[in-house]
């Protein structure tokens, strides 16, 4: 049988202590549903009323079936994570037979997943009056007291069930919980003799759940976590340890470890344990946090910038994604979506996010220059040539002629780049370079008048190209000007046609799919 009700695994954060779960919650049912269906000795059943199975089942149509095909039925509906159907369909199976203990805990699965705490300890209230000597159910219902930090009733449950069943491991790692949770309770009102002893009576429960299940490695977690608030780190890191040897993907212990190794102050070997965390789950923004801490304790502040500029943009994601659920139909928001991804060189997302702008209105200008830079940074340079060409034959668009300028660079056509870069108002050190490339070819050709006019204007982009024209006079550069939406009247004193030059055909604009 798997061991799911294992207790919870602790964690650091935020300098306190955080209880997390760290096994699928679906476990638990198969903990709370192995032999639970027999009637309680003693008990005759008589014949059931049946239930009708909901039309999200999957079946063609309803159909009449008995209490204990709805309680099967329901695990396959909670399998597809359809919760709702599957306490619907529990609530009639108990209502056709109040008998069924399968039918109570199931559903007290689904409502602990969902942080009902208080409806899961009814439903296991009911379960332990048909079957009051099963341990696991003083052990589930305890569980979910702990859950709600109501500690009395939870080290009563915990205690009966030990006494039910002398080699059950889960209940002694869960009353080790509780004396931590009562630790923080003395410690908050200042009781700091209490609160170490509360973590020594924790660590002692933690060894007798160890006695009896030696890789029970939420237990080993736990106990690290005890010696980590008592500030005994070197044994922490031991059970840490042990943790990670009978689970490598174990997040949590790596995490743990992490933190102990930083307060230790072994900061290599906690950016170490961060990474490790990290590459586990990627999504967990405080990894990310914690170990920006040990490389800034570590002396590289530059690598915990990068850290921390993650999580920002992480975080921007996050409000992106919200925006994105809350307004699907705007096209304004996929395309914000793709520019941030765009920033950590998600191009293929990115792309898709502008092929969803273009779907919802396929004239969205700042979706297609958006896909044409896209394009241009995979190297498909012809297919974000003819892009930029598409919008640029219909409007005047900065955004657009400043991305073609690039494309013209890097194809060496700097006349025509030039060109767009002037109607882009762009003045940056890229544009200088094309000068530069530009009054290469002049002098190359003998034309050093024209050079020299091409390295005058380098230089006041960029004044740290002095050095390859010393007889440029010293002169203030201009200001530089973001790319952005054409003015009325940048468009009409430039207009768009004039570029590319007539060497270069422009190539048909993709079809977007609709």
């Amino acid at each position: 049988m798997a061991r799911a009700l294992a207790g919870m695994p602790l964690e650091f954060k935020d300098g306190k202590l955080t209880m997390r779960k760290t096994y699928p919650w679906v476990l638990l049912l198969s903990v709370l549903g192995c032999g639970q269906s027999d009637p309680a000795p003693g008990n005759t059943q008589a014949p059931t009323p049946s239930v009708t199975a909901p039309a999200a089942s999957g079946l063609e149509a309803p159909k009449q079936i008995s209490p204990e095909q709805a309680v099967a039925l329901a695990h396959e509906l909670i399998q597809k994570q359809d919760y709702n159907a599957a306490s619907q369909l529990l609530a009639q199976a108990i209502q056709a037979n109040p008998q069924l203990v399968e039918a109570y805990t199931t559903r007290a699965s689904i409502f602990s997943e969902a942080k009902l705490y208080t409806r899961a300890i009814r439903d296991m209230d009911e379960a332990i009056t048909l079957e009051p000597e099963n341990a696991k159910f003083y052990n589930t219902r305890g569980y979910f007291s702990l859950l709600l930090q109501d500690n009395e009733p939870a080290m009563e449950d915990f205690n009966r069930s030990i006494a039910l069943d002398l080699e059950y491991a889960q209940p002694l790692n869960n009353r080790g919980l509780v004396h931590i949770s009562l630790s923080g309770s003395h410690k908050e009102a200042g009781e700091f003799k209490e609160a170490e002893d509360e973590l020594a009576s924790a660590v002692k429960q933690f060894d007798s759940a160890l006695k009896l299940d030696s890789k029970y490695v939420d237990a080993h977690n736990n106990r690290g976590f005890a010696l980590s608030l008592s500030k005994q780190y070197d044994g922490a890191i031991v059970s840490f340890s042990k943790a990670i040897e009978i689970n490598a993907k174990y997040v949590n212990a790596w995490n743990n470890r992490g933190q102990a190794h930083a307060l230790a102050g072994h900061h290599d070997l906690a950016i170490a344990d961060f990474t490790q965390a990290i590459e586990l789950q990627p999504s967990t923004m405080e990894y990310f946090q914690q170990r920006a801490d040990a490389y800034v304790a570590a002396g590289e502040p530059n690598l915990a910038r990068q850290d921390l500029d993650h999580v920002e943009w992480s975080y921007e994601l996050d409000a992106l994604n919200r925006q994105l659920n809350a307004e699907p139909k705007n096209p304004q928001n996929w395309v914000a979506r793709g520019q941030h991804l765009e920033k950590v060189a998600r191009w293929d997302e990115a792309l898709q996010n502008y092929a969803d702008a273009l779907k919802l209105d396929a004239e969205c200008i700042a979706a297609q220059v958006g896909r044409a830079t896209v394009l241009f940074r995979q190297s498909k340079v012809e297919e974000a040539l003819a892009a930029c060409n598409a919008v640029l034959k219909t409007s005047p668009n900065r955004d657009a002629a400043s991305l073609r300028g690039d494309i013209l660079n890097h194809q060496g056509q700097y006349d025509a780049a030039i060109a767009d870069y002037k109607l882009a108002q762009r003045f940056d050190a890229l544009v200088a370079q094309a000068y530069v490339k530009r009054a290469e070819q002049h002098k190359a050709s003998g034309d050093i008048q024209q050079a020299s006019v091409d390295m005058v204007q380098a230089v006041r982009m960029d004044p740290s190209l002095r050095s390859q024209a010393p007889e440029v006079p010293a002169e203030e550069a201009p200001v530089k000007v973001a790319p952005g939406a054409f003015p009325v009247e940048a468009a009409a004193a430039a207009p768009i046609e004039s570029t590319p030059p007539a060497t270069t055909q422009p190539a048909a604009a993709e079809p977007v799919a609709p």
